[in-house]
């Protein structure tokens, strides 16, 4: 902790929807956290739309969940598709729906309690600053542009600037940059995000217009348009005059200058189907199809999250989603080393395990874009092009149809959401390995690592809920009424070290019971004797199968590899 008298304890370089998320998990824990941005204007792009279930299990715990659904006005019951066809005004060729197969929806609601929900990023990003008022410890300054960062030993030091011009410096114990794909942050640092290979070139057309003549009674969220004349995809942000429409172009043969408002409303009326349709077009951003993963997330005092650290593809929603998820792996741990209850070398596990989900879904959102090329999506055959409207294009539809199931994995992700394993100091081995997650297909462990599983209780009065609602701001310990020891052996052992913990019982004579049908014991892996000990973000840190060794002997040792030489009697920090 800084020794030295800083204006802050934590800068958040950013105020999107990852630098506000940041700003709200070390808010909500007392820190306190000054927000600078430098737009001052609302955000000027829809961007993204998708929240995906774990992002939602975390606005669950926040008890924004449905505030969330409210504002993004795209209940899932309706608009729950993905289809493809020639032009907005023909039929589809196929498509993906979410809610088609019962079982699917009944298997994911055993694996959350929470769905994808859809609310646009300028949407869901004043919903934010409005949610960060709530906490008194966390202020936003927008206008204000960093133009140097010098990091000292016990404390970071930020040069900035206002719209005006005038300079002024603002030092903080920690500094977090969540400034986007161009972080000025990392560029400071000096630290490298190499890019992948550029699979194409994308304009994204945010334009206004009354669509429903072209879509019939589909519900699709997302149109895919293949045809002669433009190939892209319209994503709809409102379900009723909101649009943005994508589509390839070569930078090398043309540039956006060469796309003006008349030139847009002309391609997104060829991709509609009728030259004749009323566009109101508002803007056009450029985009490419790679991504870029910085060579550390940790310098010194200084953090990167969300696009900053890994900015990725939109194939499969994993961009801001996976931002939030750094936030809240980020933030305990910064708030425990500076309430003095943890030692610095905790935070280094965040590089360690966040930058390996950033790896892995890297990698498997380029498998998603090359899939997404055997459904037209950066079709380059002119024949094919040529062929696909006319009356001899049924095999090249035909050939669309047949690869519409491989795109599952884009849009059905719970392995991939929910099943990657944190390996780091933060995490005590128990000698297995979870269960293998794929992609689509999510298989519930609560191994050492993993995201502690969703099961459905009832409290005394009969209340439903979740293991998820139980499982973040402090340590859990979840045992049975059986397991009273593992409860009193964390309470003596995490007083001295001041570290915030809960532990809750489930089962007969407990805080909670299992509703019929679900076996909690059995899906975390332990016996009646066990305890599993949960991490603030949800993750196992520590599980016992059983008392084979006594509690406090297994707890001593696991806080001791967690927290080294912790500060007995911790707490006098500002946080």
């Amino acid at each position: 902790m800084s020794t030295t008298r800083t204006d802050h304890q934590v800068v958040i370089v950013g105020g999107g929807p990852v630098g506000l998320m940041m700003a709200i998990e070390l808010g909500r824990r007392g820190v306190d956290v000054a927000v600078i941005e430098r737009r001052t204007a609302r955000l000027r792009h829809p961007r993204a739309l998708g929240l995906h279930a774990r992002t939602m299990e975390i606005m669950r715990q926040l008890g924004w969940a449905e505030d969330v659904r409210r504002a993004g006005n795209l209940p899932l019951e309706r608009w729950s598709s993905f289809g493809y066809m020639t032009r907005l005004n023909t039929p589809d060729i196929g498509s993906i729906d979410l809610m088609a197969d019962p079982d699917r929806v009944e298997r994911a609601y055993s694996e959350s309690p929470e769905m994808i929900a859809w609310c646009a990023q300028d949407v869901f990003e004043p919903l934010l600053v409005e949610k960060v008022g709530e906490f008194p410890s966390v202020g936003v300054t927008t206008g204000l542009r960093v133009t140097h960062l010098e990091q000292h030993e016990d404390h970071v030091t930020l040069t900035v600037e206002d719209e005006a011009g005038s300079v002024r410096q603002i030092s903080a114990e920690y500094v977090v940059g969540a400034d986007g794909a161009h972080s000025t942050v990392r560029g400071l640092l000096g630290i490298d995000a190499p890019v992948s290979p550029t699979k194409g070139h994308q304009l994204n057309a945010c334009f206004v217009g009354d669509l429903r003549p072209y879509l019939g009674d589909r519900n699709h969220i997302l149109w895919w348009v293949i045809n002669q004349d433009t190939t892209g995809a319209f994503l709809t942000y409102d379900g009723d005059r909101r649009w943005v429409y994508s589509w390839g172009y070569d930078p090398n043969r043309e540039s956006v200058a060469d796309y003006p408002p008349e030139r847009c409303a002309e391609v997104i009326r060829s991709a509609i189907g009728d030259a004749d349709a009323d566009v109101e077009f508002e803007r056009v951003f450029p985009w490419t199809i790679d991504a870029a993963i910085a060579d550390r997330f940790r310098s010194g005092r200084t953090f990167l999250i969300g696009d900053a650290a890994h900015r990725l593809p939109p194939s499969g929603g994993f961009g801001m989603n996976s931002g939030i998820q750094d936030a809240q792996n980020l933030a305990w741990k910064l708030a425990l080393v500076l309430r003095g209850h943890a030692e610095e070398c905790v935070l280094d596990t965040y590089d360690e395990e966040r930058r390996a989900v950033a790896w892995f879904n890297a990698e498997q959102i380029h498998r998603n874009v090359e899939a997404s090329a055997k459904v037209g999506w950066v079709m380059t055959d002119p024949d094919m092009l040529a062929r696909i409207e006319g009356p001899d294009g049924g095999p090249v539809r035909q050939q669309i149809a047949d690869a519409i199931p491989l795109q599952e994995d884009q849009y059905w992700s719970y392995g991939q959401q929910f099943g990657f394993v944190y390996e780091s100091a933060a995490v005590i081995g128990d000698g297995t390995a979870a269960p293998a997650s794929v992609v689509s297909d999510y298989v519930p462990s609560a191994a050492p690592g993993a995201h502690a599983p969703h099961v459905w209780l009832r409290d005394p009065e009969g209340n439903r809920l979740s293991t998820v609602d139980l499982l973040h701001t402090d340590f859990v310990l979840l045992t049975t009424p059986q397991g009273a020891e593992w409860r009193t052996a964390l309470e003596d052992l995490s007083a001295p070290r001041g570290l915030p913990t809960t532990g809750y019982a489930i089962g007969e004579g407990g805080d909670f019971v299992a509703e019929i049908g679900q076996d909690w014991l059995s899906r975390y892996g332990i016996e009646a004797s066990g305890a599993v000990l949960v991490r603030p973000d949800g993750h196992v840190c520590l599980r016992a199968t059983n008392a084979g060794t006594p509690a406090r002997e297994v707890l001593a040792q696991a806080l001791a590899k967690l927290f080294p030489s912790p500060v007995v009697n911790a707490g006098a920090g500002q946080a």
